[in-house]
């Protein structure tokens, strides 16, 4: 099953790698990555689906991001999008602690 979504979650590696400048940007780079060069989701779910997570408490982006996942395979494949997510953030600020 995960396989079919391997494409999707390196979409969301290399996303997670290089979204920096905040919920707007990630927007935008959302609409750029999941909308127009793969159809995972359409610009009026991604618009649906931000204004969803703008009304949750927590960062928007990992919620939208989260969502995206959710609707295309289910709570597994969520965990896995909010994993490989915040990844890259974590290994970062983890190894300058020990700094």
């Amino acid at each position: 099953m995960l396989l079919r979504h391997l494409h999707f979650l390196k979409l969301v590696f290399l996303h997670s790698l290089t979204a920096f400048g905040g919920p707007q940007a990630h927007l935008a780079m959302m609409m750029k990555t999941f909308v127009k060069k793969t159809p995972y989701v359409t610009e009026q779910e991604l618009m649906e689906y931000n204004a969803f997570c703008q009304l949750l408490p927590g960062a928007s982006s990992t919620q939208t991001l989260t969502l995206i996942g959710y609707k295309r395979g289910g709570p597994v494949l969520a965990a896995l999008t909010l994993l490989i997510w915040i990844l890259p953030a974590c290994t970062i600020m983890c190894g300058l602690s020990f700094l």
